[in-house]
């Protein structure tokens, strides 16, 4: 290998292990009482602390210089909505250099192995591509967690309820201890509901950010139950049963799907894994792909055909309760 080959090996094996190090640590490096921290630094201006890891302390840095420039700025801010979903995720100009640094590092990497012209066009847009991607499972597992506590959530909220206690000193003692997304998303709706507005609509809130047609329902219960009267613990009660045999077919759906699940994972990952295996151990006889014109054809249509297979495969195993 030449020295130019050296150079760049070297030079991405490090953007890659610092990008790898800054996504890990901003999105798996805090403490549940540094992200409950972070949540609510959102209202609050503060000075940078030189006692940040390094990691964040780039990414900062790179933050101040997109928040600078106001096209990158706006650019930036189309992320809000997407990192409000998840608790102690970056800030918009942070996940904007974020995604910047992996485009770079994903570039550096496929530069070892494919035609600079191909790495330039794969990796910027692969790297730019890739955090979202992370974000976005992230978000669906939160989701999923979050529908499955609900209902255990709403069984403590109804044991105060019966005590005596109101609603919100009810939800307040049942998330005192808990560090769960049902505790992150109840205990923000109640600093919202404290700041102004009613706790209902903090609640609707938490529901559209979570996706969550069961927190959907709970507010419309306490709201008819507001308007009407009545027990306020069995409207809750009512509605905890129905979220806990929800729940409950969801999962049994989900164990008998899994099979068509794992099957379309391994389809859609078996042509990628195969073409890195021949890349590694004969790239003579895959180069012609992404070189000759007929095999850019045929990455081209093979590309068409896996997005069409993985919606297909997708609307197959995919069931809503």
């Amino acid at each position: 290998m030449s020295g130019w080959g050296w150079a760049a090996a070297v030079s991405g094996a490090a953007a890659t292990f610092l990008i790898v190090y800054v996504i890990l640590d901003v999105i798996f490096g805090r403490t549940p009482e540094q992200r409950r921290i972070a949540s609510l630094k959102v209202f609050t201006h503060v000075e940078r602390n030189s006692t940040d890891p390094i990691g964040r302390q780039i990414l900062a840095a790179l933050g101040l210089f997109v928040e600078e420039s106001p096209a990158l700025a706006r650019f930036a801010a189309r992320s809000e909505p997407l990192l409000d979903q998840l608790t102690g995720a970056p800030k918009p100009h942070e996940w904007l250099s974020l995604r910047f640094l992996s485009s770079i590092g994903t570039f550096l990497l496929f530069v070892l192995v494919l035609p600079a012209w191909f790495a330039v066009l794969v990796g910027f847009v692969l790297g730019f591509h890739l955090p979202p991607i992370v974000l976005r499972s992230r978000i669906r597992r939160r989701r999923k967690r979050f529908a499955d506590e609900l209902p255990n959530m709403l069984q403590l909220v109804l044991s105060s309820l019966r005590s005596g206690f109101t609603l919100q000193q009810s939800v307040e003692a049942a998330v005192r201890d808990d560090e769960g997304p049902v505790a992150e998303e109840l205990s923000r709706a109640l600093s919202e509901s404290r700041i102004s507005g009613e706790f209902e609509d903090a609640l609707q809130r938490v529901g559209e950010r979570t996706q969550s047609g069961e927190m959907n329902w709970l507010v419309m219960a306490l709201r008819l139950q507001r308007e009407v009267g009545g027990s306020l613990a069995d409207v809750m009660q009512t509605t905890a049963d129905t979220m806990r045999d929800r729940a409950y077919l969801r999962r049994q759906v989900q164990t008998l799907s899994a099979e068509g699940r794992m099957s379309a994972y391994v389809l859609m990952a078996l042509p990628f894994f195969t073409g890195i295996a021949l890349t590694v151990s004969r790239p003579g006889y895959i180069r012609p792909l992404y070189t000759e014109p007929l095999g850019m054809v045929m990455l081209a249509g093979a590309a068409l055909l896996m997005t069409i297979g993985f919606v297909w495969l997708r609307a197959a195993v995919k069931i809503d309760v």
